[in-house]
């Protein structure tokens, strides 16, 4: 028993004999449009799911007095995490220096592999100790 006799024994309405069938060039049009608008709708989807869609939003932000969270993610891949920081300043003129709230430093290899991970608080929290 071949593989093709396999599939034919799941099917579950077996083909009609051919006495039974009647070929028209109506029904062959409707499987003929049925197939292209078949491959079309395919085509249309197989392009949409490929397609990447990159959205820019900006808006300004009216709460004064709060702090806007930031949210990055930038990759040296030759830079130590020693000498990495971040500083901010608003529009008011108002500037944080060093900033280290939730802030992780990833140590990768050469192939950008994580190889270590310190969360930045507590490496400020070893050097504040170090330094008193």
């Amino acid at each position: 028993m071949g593989v093709k006799q396999a599939l034919k024994s799941l099917d579950a309405f077996p083909r009609a004999e051919d006495h039974l069938l009647q070929k028209t060039q109506s029904g062959a049009l409707v499987s003929v449009v049925g197939l292209v608008i078949m491959a079309t709708l395919f085509a249309h989807e197989l392009r949409y799911y490929l397609t990447t869609y990159t959205v820019h939003q900006m808006s300004v932000d009216l709460k004064r007095g709060e702090t806007l969270p930031i949210h990055i993610n930038v990759t040296f891949p030759s830079l130590p995490c020693d000498v990495l920081s971040v500083d901010a300043i608003d529009m008011s003129g108002k500037h944080e220096v060093d900033l280290d709230t939730n802030i992780w430093k990833l140590r990768l290899n050469s192939y950008g592999h994580i190889i270590g991970t310190e969360y930045l608080s507590d490496l400020v929290e070893k050097e504040h100790i170090h330094k008193h």
